[in-house]
């Protein structure tokens, strides 16, 4: 599994849970329909960082909301959002490549204008 199909599922285990607040595991039991025990291992890791850190990872976000706030953007917006902060909080992977990764998956799952608001938002973070 790719990294950009790993940070998708993380961003649909996000999202699901933003959603519906099911509990994580039954998320996890739905989304890790994989062999690959290191997506695994990168999918829970990232998914479960992200959601014990949801507080302070809005936090750091929304001063970069012009006119907006955190819990009026799209769940699919606040996902990839919360990911890709927390994935720039660990400082293991380059800056512009997770600011590249966010702004693919926006251009495939989100409305025509989130590739460029995620960019400004990750970019000023």
């Amino acid at each position: 599994m790719t990294r950009r199909e790993q940070r998708i599922r993380i961003m649909t285990c996000i999202y699901q849970y933003l959603l519906t607040g099911k509990d994580i595991d039954d998320i996890f039991a739905e989304n890790l329909d994989v062999d690959d025990k290191e997506s695994i291992s990168y999918i829970i890791n990232t998914t479960a960082g992200v959601l014990n850190n949801l507080d302070e990872l809005i936090s750091q976000l929304e001063p970069f909301l012009t006119d907006y706030q955190f819990d009026r953007l799209g769940y699919l917006e606040q996902s990839i959002l919360l990911m890709s902060a927390y994935e720039l909080s660990q400082g293991e992977i380059d800056r512009p490549v997770i600011i590249n990764e966010a702004i693919e998956i926006a251009k495939k799952y989100c409305d025509k204008d989130a590739p460029k608001f995620i960019n400004g938002v990750l970019d000023n973070l």
